[in-house]
C-alpha cells in the first residue's frame, strides 16, 4: 500500500534568468523621443510599420539607419456666428494636415 502522507515534500530550485532589456515600441508624442534602434535585431520586427521604422544604411555599421514616419490630422470646422447666431451653420469645411518626416541616424 502506498501512502502519500508520508512522502517528503519536494522543493524546486528557482534559478534566476538573465534580465532581458525591455524594448520600448511605443509611439511618442514628440518624434525625437522615439528610438527605433532596437529593430536592428530582425527577430524583434513584428509590426507592419517596422520595415520603414528601421532601414539600415550600411551593412557593416548597425548604428547607421533611417526611420520614416508621418501623421495625418483632420478636423471639421463650422462657423456659426453669421448674423450673431440667427442663421443655421452654413460655413463648414474640412481642415487636413499631412506631415512626412525622415530621421537619419
Amino acid at each position: 500500500m502506498l501512502s502519500l502522507g508520508g512522502a517528503l515534500p519536494a522543493h524546486a530550485q528557482v534559478t534566476a534568468l538573465p534580465e532581458q532589456a525591455v524594448s520600448d515600441r511605443s509611439y511618442r508624442l514628440l518624434r525625437e523621443d522615439e528610438d527605433w534602434s532596437l529593430l536592428r535585431d530582425a527577430g524583434l520586427r513584428r509590426d507592419f510599420w517596422d520595415s520603414i521604422k528601421y532601414i539600415p544604411l550600411r551593412g557593416s555599421k548597425e548604428n547607421w539607419f533611417i526611420s520614416i514616419g508621418g501623421e495625418v490630422r483632420e478636423v471639421w470646422e463650422q462657423v456659426g456666428n453669421d448674423n450673431w447666431g440667427q442663421q443655421p451653420y452654413t460655413n463648414g469645411y474640412l481642415n487636413e494636415r499631412y506631415v512626412l518626416y525622415v530621421d537619419v541616424h
